[in-house]
């Protein structure tokens, strides 16, 4: 067996000592983004589900309500972002698909009232700009539909603190054409 010399001794705790640091904050930082990730699907969903029950309930009188139900059940499975930044928006999109701007008379905004009503009926968002966009007023006779849009902006926040450009505010969009009414 060789001997090590006295120069090599503690070479590998010096050595474990530089690595193991950044090996921690790389787990660190892949754990962070994967709750972003988690947190980004998760209201990518509610966009897409929120769209698609405001495209099936059209001139619907409760269209907004089963809508912002929807979106809720969804966004309670956020774990990793704020509830106080989520403001959603129904709207009737530009050619382009955007979110009109300005947002005239096509736009309702919703924003949570602070508590979110998690597996409970009705749901956690108060218009905050007088909803406008009245669901009766959709579109729904063929040739004409209207698209109805879902807009919804949550803040995400870094959970160990070591990222802080990690605390993003994220907007998800989900376009979809209201259904055509088939009965006449």
């Amino acid at each position: 067996m060789r001997r090590l010399r006295r120069e090599e001794r503690g070479a590998s705790l010096v050595e474990v000592g530089i690595v193991l640091p950044m090996l921690i904050i790389l787990a660190v930082g892949l754990a962070e983004v994967g709750f972003l990730v988690i947190d980004y699907v998760t209201v990518t969903n509610a966009a897409r589900s929120g769209a698609r029950t405001g495209a099936a309930a059209a001139k619907d009188p409760g269209a907004d309500n089963a809508i912002l139900e929807v979106i809720e059940e969804d966004i309670c499975n956020l774990r990793f972002s704020d509830f106080d930044t989520i403001t959603i928006k129904v709207y009737e999109p530009e050619d382009d698909g955007t979110v009109p701007d300005p947002p005239g008379s096509t736009v309702n905004e919703w924003t949570n009232t602070g508590s979110l009503t998690c597996g409970a009926t009705g749901h956690g968002f108060s218009c905050s700009n007088g909803c406008p966009w009245v669901s009766t007023g959709r579109d729904n006779i063929l040739p004409d539909l209207d698209q109805l849009g879902v807009e919804i902006t949550y803040t995400h926040t870094s959970i160990t603190g070591i990222m802080p450009w990690l605390d993003l505010t994220l907007t998800e969009t989900a376009v979809m054409q209201i259904e055509p009414n088939t009965r006449g």
